[in-house]
């Protein structure tokens, strides 16, 4: 349906609220997604497998996703701003300190309702000049961290 929609075939998902049921992973296999984002359980990428191909679950942890900190937390954009880079430099701390530990990942899920607005356009250009400038972290996409770690 999306394909048909947009010419565009998707190869990733999250579910609606990040909330996943037993079927989910083997379904998005079978129809040949190759990654999911409703692990909210860690900062390292891992794989799943299912009877119908193997999945990457890309960490998408709770407390970096405007919404819910907005909303069911009551928190402002700048509140917000903090909190992503706190989340970030401490994990980016971590790795420089153990250079040898796994590479940790974190999806900041943002909402047009939340950073569309002009403080939330202004805390989450912040964010992203501040992290930037730090040389052991690496903004990219989800196609540059997939291509990175291999099939």
């Amino acid at each position: 349906m999306i394909e048909g929609a947009t010419g565009v075939k998707p190869t990733g998902w999250s579910s609606p609220s990040v909330y996943s049921n037993g079927d989910t992973m083997q379904a998005m296999a079978a129809e040949g997604f190759t990654y999911n984002l409703d692990q909210m359980d860690s900062d390292i990428i891992s794989r799943l497998k299912t009877p119908d191909g193997s999945l990457t679950l890309l960490p998408y942890p709770v407390v970096t996703v405007d919404m819910g900190q907005y909303l069911a937390r009551m928190k402002t954009p700048t509140e917000i701003e903090t909190l992503w880079l706190d989340y970030v430099s401490e994990l980016a701390r971590e790795a420089r300190a153990n250079p040898a530990r796994e590479a940790t990942t974190v999806v900041i899920g943002i909402h047009p309702f939340v950073v569309g607005t002009p403080d939330g356009a202004a805390a989450l250009r912040r964010v992203l000049l501040r992290l930037k400038a730090d040389d052991a972290v690496w903004l990219t996409d989800t196609d540059a961290i997939l291509k990175a770690i291999g099939p």
